[in-house]
């Protein structure tokens, strides 16, 4: 291997460094070059919007290794205030000389990243951790401003895939399965730690972009402040009910009360042709967005600027058009990527009604309303198996569905399908928002239920012979 590579415009020396962080050595893995390429795209996003309450923008590279992503942002934005900090004595003492072969000006530190993050305050931090982020959260938003913006990588796949329970408790407090959609209920287990993190410190967050790829999962955040943000968000953290025979899945409402029937929040009938137990309840997660369609499309014009990779780039685009999940508009359109979130057109269409009357009288409009919904309505799916009261639940309403299908896990047996693009403009043509999605490139996220999207993959099928 080379001495000495070149990313991003910077020449950092990566003699004798490793994969794999070890006892007074520095770590540089070159396959999380995607990685830094897109948490430079978030900085420069973040910076063009002026979101930023501070007169220059401050910037902390937390665990900087041979610290490539902080002399990059140095060299591109000239302006910024950036920090680079690792405990290592190795590691900044590459630091300090990959600066100086670089011409660059910078503020080294060796710190521990807790103690600094409780020292002094930063506009834009990213924690690229070796492992999982959670020790580092209630740290990165004790003096988190207004506005600012987190960056937070883990790479702990044993715990936020299933694979080693025990931790995933431990670290995140939930409990995940091994699913064909492992990759965004293990972003948004991650979210829900990054959520109750900050409400300890009376922050909430607004998510901007979500990140899984094959070796780590990054999350973005922008920090708002106020007990009233931190509630909010806290309401967001949900667990999900999740069917182990056909893997449909549904949010649980938020409700202080037990469900009667849990099963009828999912739109298969695993339940009614088998006996036993045959769900299982996985979180609690973060249930609410995890895609600003304008903070990525920011992210994929500064890409282009910078003249970023084309991976980098394909990628961005794959996760605009996934934020934006785009389908035939259609009034009272409901949107969702379950059952249960599908429910929320009907929810907010009601509850004007719900207030001011009666419950027996507000059955009565809930089923007028249900009339004119779109096809894949709750009451049309289950007919009137859910009850009344159910509905007056707060859903969210999300611009893009929650979680997506693998056409390889759902597609009909013995029909061919062809290619993927073709089968998005089919669900868009019958009315649906569908869109490829970059955490699974055989997946399609849409807001059907589970029974509607096979039932018209069956009938896409059948045109395509």
């Amino acid at each position: 291997m080379s001495e000495e590579v070149e990313e991003h415009g910077v020449r950092i020396n990566i003699k004798g460094t490793f994969h794999a962080p070890k006892k007074n050595e520095v770590m540089y893995n070159s396959e999380m070059i995607v990685n830094r390429s897109l948490v430079l795209c978030a900085l420069a996003a973040y910076y063009e919007s002026g979101l930023c309450t501070n007169s220059q923008v401050r910037c902390l590279d937390a665990l900087g290794a041979t610290g490539v992503s902080g002399l990059a942002w140095t060299k591109h934005f000239p302006k910024v205030d950036v920090v680079i900090n690792d405990q290592s004595p190795a590691a900044t003492e590459r630091i300090t000389s990959n600066a100086a072969t670089n011409n660059l000006q910078v503020t080294i530190t060796s710190e521990d990243v807790s103690v600094l993050l409780h020292q002094r305050p930063f506009d834009f931090v990213f924690l690229d951790c070796y492992g999982s982020s959670v020790h580092y959260l209630d740290a990165a938003f004790r003096n988190a401003p207004k506005h600012s913006m987190l960056a937070i990588t883990s790479t702990d796949d044993s715990a936020l895939y299933g694979k080693a329970t025990d931790v995933t408790l431990r670290n995140y407090g939930g409990y995940v399965v091994k699913t064909s959609y492992a990759k965004e209920l293990a972003a948004r287990l991650v979210l829900g730690s990054v959520v109750r993190a900050a409400a300890k410190s009376n922050k909430g967050v607004e998510v901007v972009c979500c990140v899984a790829l094959k070796s780590f999962i990054t999350v973005l955040v922008r920090v708002l402040r106020g007990p009233a943000a931190a509630n909010t968000c806290v309401r967001k953290i949900r667990r999900i009910i999740h069917c182990c025979v056909c893997e449909d899945r549904a949010f649980y409402p938020e409700t202080v009360y037990p469900l009667e029937e849990p099963y009828s929040l999912l739109s298969c009938d695993c339940r009614s042709k088998s006996a036993g137990k045959l769900a299982v309840e996985l979180g609690p997660v973060w249930c609410d967005e995890i895609f600003d369609a304008n903070f990525c499309q920011a992210m994929l014009t500064q890409a282009s600027n910078l003249q970023l990779s084309q991976k980098v780039i394909s990628l961005l685009q794959t996760i605009v058009s996934e934020s934006k999940c785009k389908g035939a508009g259609r009034p009272n359109e409901s949107v969702g990527g379950d059952k249960e979130n599908t429910m929320s057109g009907m929810a907010e269409h009601t509850s004007a009604w719900m207030e001011k009357e009666e419950d027996e009288e507000g059955e009565d409009k809930e089923k007028e309303g249900s009339q004119h919904q779109p096809c894949h309505s709750v009451d049309e799916d289950n007919d009137g198996e859910r009850s009344p009261k159910r509905m007056k639940m707060d859903h969210p309403r999300l611009k893009s569905p929650a979680f997506y299908f693998n056409l390889h896990r759902h597609s009909p047996k013995g029909h061919d399908l062809g290619k993927i693009n073709r089968v998005v403009d089919y669900l868009q043509r019958a009315h649906h928002k569908a869109s490829r999605t970059h955490f699974d490139p055989e997946a399609i996220r849409t807001d059907c239920t589970l029974r509607e999207f096979t039932q018209l993959l069956l009938e896409f099928s059948q045109t395509q012979n």
